[in-house]
């Protein structure tokens, strides 16, 4: 070991150990593997990438006889010059709002509530989460869990800072009077005297709510004793100055000490608030489903470094979409400190104020004016962006819709409302979340707000929620809104803004755009002024805008991408027709509720009709002028949809066929199948049967292209078995695909057979509905036991069927290290079979090397027993042609030799005896291979 130095700390530790420390011939790979650690671990220290640990101090005393003591010292001495450097920055880089400011006076004096001694740990442990640096352990039990036996909190961590020492700590608090009595009396406690040895390598910390003069007298007095590696001691002063370091802990303590905090407040507040309007209280329940739905996505997005992208939230209500995320941040899953940080901001001024602060935490925004202060955080923050569901925001990471039927009745039932009550609840709200909560609530303001309840507002209102969204410079556009609202669009357009101020407006303007912001909600607060009249002038305007022919189609296909260019746009504007078809669906899945029963006519029923009407007579110029909308009309009228398609397929010319052409790589971002995809994809939640027969006609037409909407790729998706992409049950599932082995057993052949794969795959989403429930819930990764059901069911399917060719044979073969060695033998069977059957040459050579390379090759042997090595070995002889046995026997005895060949050559030197040598060798291996498989006299 190089002698002792002494020149001054270095700037990091690890330059210190790798000069003195590490012998000069030992490499950091070779030190790495002495020390048993990771060579990543030991270069990030040794660059001063991390800190020094005190078990890497003991390892490298352990190993190269360095000094422990000393190691550590340099490492705190360098820490603390750290925070020496960076206190400054941080409270330059801190900002706290007037309306934020927590003095400690407040603090000392809040102490006297009853509250404080269950809130207190609360309070240290969000501060912690929010300023720690390299935390393992963080447990503060607050609320009930407050008054539990042993010790308050612990903490280890790898860095220091003011108010958290370095390593392990161990953590006493309270909020009595007397804080020095309370610190005597929890130094000299029990836990604190059985940790043993454990605390000459620990650290303890005392915490007060109240002033405490003395604290730092007493923790000297401690810390000399030399019981504890440090003692520290904090009251309501360090406090005031740890919550200048944490906007998170700073509004939940305003919250809890009843100031105004003026556009922000945590996720709790919000959720009790939202919660609480209902009547009886909304429980997490009620996002159960898409909290597992989408708690993997959510939990990658979270744990990723921040990007330069918002993570989006829709939900028919933003109130919605956030107390969605107020119930995900609780998921076991998510670590407690991100749910800490998490705070939900209502205005822009607020937000701008905080969003160049160096304090971590999570901005959480409901608005377009507040979403642009998120600049400064993107890259460097988390932030969250909730919107209402609409025809604008059409691709959001979570996109929250209707519960499902079983869903939402547990949640009622969790909830304590009467079965009884629950079916009129379902008709009442459609199962939405927002809706259930208007109407559960007493409060008037909730349940019926004033833009809904004066008819003046509500009657513009009816055309604006109708449309959807329009964009006021296109004429084509006003005229529509003029013709649903009998006003003049000057008129309209001055409600609209006057709507527009508000509270809680249900409109939104962007640009010149202007649009409803929950399209569901609106119509069912207004839905006892529409009349059928209203109703019948919203269908033909549907109608007459809908069937426009896209003037794109006039122009080449590999000019149709760039419309604009020439002049070839409809004539209305894009966000009005999205408008409009979301509208169709909506009065789909929820007309009954809004206007069946008042009006005495069946919506649903003239919404298909309309679809009907828009693609009929069914063909290529109606598919084309529709195909981005596809998705939409099938999730409008899937029934009638589902008939339209099936009764094309039964023509001798399909005219779905002529969407299925190859699609040049030259046609940037131009695929004309992609909407018949989606379409399908969306239909094959609910209806597998219909759309799997509608699928497997379409795979037979071969599309050889590189664009991925593919109609044997959506089918396989649908089928696939660890990660199926319908809500059909298993056993709808089995039941599916023999019949698809039936009537299509090429198609369903494939199928099955890329459920025998256990190789890695990558499993992408299908299209969802976004109106329709039918796919809520579903679309995940399933149970070991279902998928391997469905794998045995698709594995009897493939050896059950009247006929084989040899590449069914080759696919099984390829398959067999990936099935249960029970079941090898009826494939060798199978085969078996086949070669009586007299096939060609070229047959046998096909299926000859998929044996040798799958199983008798020498990576694959260990992977079979002799059973199956000794069978193949046999077929493999059989499936020699005659002209050529002997060829294929030395080949087949090469394969093998123990020793290899070329080897062998290498030992003899004289050309006679290498032949000779060589021709014995592989005589005895063929015999004895020949042997093995039964052939007698060889």
């Amino acid at each position: 070991m190089h002698p002792e130095s002494a020149d001054p700390a270095p700037s990091h530790v690890g330059i210190y150990i790798r000069e003195h420390v590490i012998p000069a011939d030992v490499s950091v790979t070779k030190a790495a593997e002495l020390l048993q650690i990771g060579r990543p671990a030991l270069s990030n220290m040794l660059n001063g990438n991390a800190s020094l640990s005190p078990e890497m101090a003991t390892k490298l005393a352990e190993v190269f006889g360095a000094d422990r003591n000393e190691l550590l010292s340099r490492q705190a001495e360098l820490d603390e010059l750290e925070l020496k450097v960076n206190a400054g920055s941080i409270s330059m880089g801190s900002y706290v709002p007037p309306f934020l400011v927590i003095k400690a006076q407040q603090i000392h004096q809040w102490s006297n509530k009853i509250e404080a001694r269950q809130l207190l740990p609360v309070l240290l442990r969000r501060l912690i989460h929010s300023t720690g640096r390299d935390l393992r352990q963080v447990d503060f039990p607050g609320y009930d869990s407050s008054e539990r036996l042993g010790w308050d909190g612990i903490v280890e961590t790898d860095a220091t800072t003011p108010w958290i020492p370095e390593g392990k700590s161990y953590w006493q608090f309270g909020v009595n009077a007397d804080p020095k009595a309370k610190a005597e009396k929890d130094y000299a406690s029990a836990p604190a005297k059985n940790l043993g040895s454990e605390r000459a390598k620990s650290s303890f910390v005392f915490f007060t709510s109240r002033k405490w003069d003395g604290k730092t007298k007493w923790a000297e007095g401690k810390q000399a004793t030399g019981d504890w590696k440090t003692v520290s001691a904090f009251d309501a002063n360090d406090l005031e100055q740890w919550l200048e370091q944490s906007i998170p802990a700073q509004i939940w303590f305003a919250e809890k000490l009843s100031m105004p905090t003026n556009g922000v407040e945590t996720l709790d507040m919000f959720w009790n608030q939202w919660k609480n309007a209902s009547s009886p209280p909304l429980t997490r329940a009620v996002f159960s489903v898409p909290i597992t739905a989408y708690i993997a996505k959510f939990k990658k997005w979270i744990e990723d470094k921040p990007g330069d992208r918002p993570f989006v939230v829709t939900a028919d209500s933003t109130g919605e979409a956030i107390a969605f995320l107020a119930c995900l941040f609780k998921h076991e899953d998510i670590p407690r400190k991100l749910k800490d940080n998490a705070a939900v901001f209502s205005t822009p001024e607020t937000l701008s104020k905080l969003a160049n602060s160096s304090s971590e935490f999570i901005p959480i925004v409901s608005s377009v004016e507040t979403e642009r202060e998120l600049v400064p955080c993107m890259g460097r923050l988390h932030c969250i962006v909730v919107r209402p569901r609409n025809a604008v925001d059409s691709d959001p990471n979570i996109s929250l819709g209707l519960l499902n039927h079983v869903s939402f009745k547990n949640a009622l039932a969790d909830m304590g409302v009467e079965e009884t009550r629950t079916n009129q609840l379902v008709r009442q709200s459609g199962r939405s979340v927002t809706i259930l909560r208007r109407r559960l609530s007493n409060i008037p303001a909730v349940r019926e707000p004033d833009w809904a309840s004066e008819f003046e507002s509500a009657k513009i209102l009816i055309p604006v929620a109708l449309i959807g969204a329009w964009h006021a410079d296109t004429k084509a556009d006003q005229e529509i809104i003029n013709a649903l609202s009998n006003q003049s669009y000057e008129e309209i357009e001055r409600s609209v803004r006057k709507i527009l101020l508000v509270d809680d407006s249900p409109v939104w303007s962007i640009g010149r755009h202007y649009g409803i912001a929950s399209k569901i909600d609106t119509l069912f607060a207004i839905s006892k002024y529409i009349t059928e009249g209203d109703l019948n002038e919203f269908l033909w305007i549907a109608e007459y805008v809908l069937s426009e022919r896209d003037p794109a189609l006039d122009l080449p296909e590999e000019s149709r991408w760039a419309a604009g260019l020439y002049d070839k746009m409809r004539a209305h504007s894009g966000a009005l027709r999205e408008g409009i078809y979301e509208t169709l669906t909506v009065l789909a899945v929820h007309g009954g509720t809004l206007l069946d029963n008042r009006l005495g006519i069946e919506v649903e029923g003239r919404v298909s009709a309309l679809v009907n009407k828009l693609l009929s007579p069914f063909t290529l110029d109606k598919l084309l002028s529709h195909n981005h909308e596809l998705p939409r009309l099938a999730e409008a009228a899937p029934i009638k949809f589902l008939d339209l398609v099936e009764a094309d397929l039964r023509k001798d010319q399909p005219e779905l066929l002529g969407l299925l052409k190859p699609v040049s790589p030259g046609f940037p971002g131009y695929c004309p199948r992609t909407g018949l995809m989606w379409a399908l994809e969306c239909l094959g939640w609910k209806h597998i049967g219909r759309i799997s027969r509608i699928l497997a006609n379409l795979s037979r037409t071969d599309i050889d292209d590189n664009w991925s909407p593919k109609p044997i790729t959506s089918l396989k998706a649908i089928f696939r078995c660890w990660f199926p992409q319908t809500a059909a049950s298993l056993e709808d599932r089995m039941n599916a695909l023999t019949m698809l082995c039936k009537e299509h057993p090429d198609i369903g052949w494939q199928i099955c057979i890329s459920q025998l794969d256990t190789m890695p795959q990558i499993g992408e989403h299908n299209y969802r509905p976004r109106w329709r429930s039918d796919a809520i819930g579903a679309g995940q990764f399933v149970e070991n036991d279902e998928i391997s059901a469905f794998m045995q069911k698709a594995f009897t399917l493939t050896i059950t069927r009247s006929g084989y060719d040899h590449t069914m044979l080759g696919d099984l073969v390829e398959r067999l290290r990936d099935l249960p060695h029970e079941e090898h033998g009826k494939v060798w069977d199978l085969v078996e079979d086949w070669v009586t059957t007299d096939p060609n040459d070229e047959s046998k050579g096909y299926l000859r090397d998929k044996i040798r390379n799958s199983v008798l090759g020498p990576s694959n042997k260990s992977s079979f027993g002799d059973e199956v090595l000794k069978r193949a070995r046999k077929v493999y002889i059989e499936l020699q042609p005659a002209n050529t046995v002997s060829q294929y026997t030395w080949l087949f005895a090469d394969y093998y030799v123990e020793l290899p060949v070329d080897e062998l050559e290498n030992e003899l030197q004289d050309f006679e005896e290498q032949q000779d040598r060589i021709r014995e060798y592989r005589l005895n291996a063929l015999s004895k291979i020949w042997a093995e498989c039964g052939f007698d006299g060889v």
